[in-house]
Parts: structure tokens; sequence; C-alpha cells
């Protein structure tokens, strides 16, 4: 029996950088991408959920806000999962027949 997709998309990285970082500490977009050395667009982008967060920008908010690159892929990975999910899970599990390799 085909299971039943989860409607929700996981939280963009960039609304957890923007509610849980930028907001607290009074950063504007600007001054972060100053901060890590990017260009402002990239950091705008992020922050509107346009763009995601490349393992190059992971490395670059880890060290300036003290968490790893992997709590910012991690993230991202959940969000473009989930978004994927409720966007083709259904049609994949109509179109594609699982096959099982046999236990030797």
């Amino acid at each position: 029996m085909p299971r039943t997709p989860d409607k929700r998309i996981a939280t963009h990285p960039g609304e957890v950088l923007k509610e849980e970082f930028l907001l607290p500490l009074g950063l504007s977009a600007n001054r972060l991408a100053q901060a890590i050395g990017v260009p402002a667009n990239r950091v705008t982008a992020v922050v509107k959920g346009t763009r995601s967060v490349t393992p190059d920008t992971a490395l670059r908010l880890a060290r300036l806000f003290g968490t790893t690159p992997e709590f910012w892929v991690n993230l991202q990975v959940a969000h473009d999962l989930s978004k994927a999910k409720v966007e083709s899970a259904a049609a994949i599990e109509r179109a594609i027949k699982p096959m099982h390799v046999d236990a030797a």
C-alpha cells in the first residue's frame, strides 16, 4: 500500500538564519555578507529562501556563528528532501516499481 506523503516542507535554512541569528544579533544581510566574505545578493537570496546554502556558505556561517557546517547543510537537505516529497513522491511511487535484492 502506498504511503501518504507528508505535506509539510521543512523550514528553509534562510529562515533559520534570519530568525535565530540575524534578528537577535541585529545583523543585516549586507553586514553578514561582509563578515563572511560573500556577495550581499547571496545572503539576501538565502534569507529570502530563493537560494540554497552551499557547502562553502555553510563553512562560512559555521565559522562566524560557532555552529557546524553540518548544521547548515542538514537544514538545506531536510528542506530540499521534504519539498521533493511534497512535489514528486506520489508520482514517483506510481511510476516506479520497487526491486528487492534477495539475501544470500
